[in-house]
Formats: C-alpha cells, sequence, structure tokens
C-alpha cells in the first residue's frame, strides 16, 4: 500500500440499515472490502437518528431492509424524503420481498433503487457503484470506475 499523501476525495460513506444481524455484518463486510466507509444501524428509527443528530457522519448512499422493527424501511424512506437536510440522499432498499407491487411501491415512495435478497455479490456491488456515481454527479463530483 502506498503512503502518498493525493489529493483524492474521500471514499464513498454508505449507511446499511438492516435489522439481521449476519445480513447487516455480510453487508457491511463486503461493502468495507471495496474501500467503502461503512456506518450500520438496526432499524429504520436508529439510522434516523444517526442522519439527523447534531453531527451526523457524511453519507452517500443508504441501503435498507424493508421489513425491520422499530422504523421499517417504508418508515425510514418517508423520513428521510420529508426531511430537507437529508432529502438528496440516495436511497437503494434491499428486500427480500421480491414481488412486482412491492418493488414498484418501493420506487413510488421515493427510493432510487430495490435490490431483490439474497443477492449475488458481484452483482450487489455493482449496483451500489451506480448508486454512488449517481449520487456523486448530483454533488458534481466525478468518480472515476474501476
Amino acid at each position: 500500500m502506498s503512503t502518498t499523501t493525493t489529493h483524492s476525495s474521500p471514499p464513498p460513506a454508505i449507511l446499511v440499515v438492516e435489522d439481521d444481524l449476519a445480513v447487516r455484518e455480510t453487508t457491511t463486510d463486503l461493502l468495507s472490502l471495496t474501500g467503502a466507509e461503512v456506518h450500520a444501524a438496526s432499524s429504520g428509527r436508529e439510522a434516523f437518528a444517526l442522519l439527523t443528530r447534531a453531527a451526523p457522519p457524511r453519507i452517500d448512499l443508504v441501503i435498507t431492509d424493508l421489513s425491520m422493527p422499530d422504523g421499517d424501511g417504508h418508515w425510514l424512506l418517508a423520513q428521510i424524503r420529508g426531511s430537507p437536510s437529508i432529502s438528496h440522499l440516495k436511497v437503494l432498499i434491499m428486500s427480500a420481498h421480491a414481488q412486482t407491487e412491492n418493488i414498484e411501491a418501493g420506487h413510488k415512495a421515493g427510493a432510487d433503487g430495490y435490490l431483490v435478497k439474497p443477492y449475488a455479490p458481484a452483482r450487489f456491488l455493482e449496483i451500489v457503484e451506480q448508486h454512488l456515481a449517481n449520487a456523486a454527479a448530483a454533488r458534481g463530483v466525478h468518480t472515476p470506475r474501476s
């Protein structure tokens, strides 16, 4: 690993919201391997508290499950879209609910994407990269493709 200082943009920052510990850890571990800064929450309410605290972490993408106690993914998405300070965040739903009506409802509610679990790791990372590039473009930041 090189120790040369460069003036590159910071690594992408991702918030994973998932109540299932094994899925949350697997997802955060996979994202960490890409060099992303990964934050995790086990419920929608915990995630919303993190996003709206006095000094929140920088977040580029929220990846949320739908079925969770204490603030499910629909609740979290509505809170994000209804809060001016964070409404710009890209939100990717990651759910086992694979029916067309669930996917359409997610998009209608303001999700930027919908990924059905279980997912293939390579496809998951490809989708995440696309959403991070969209988030960077919305901020006017150029991100080189790997």
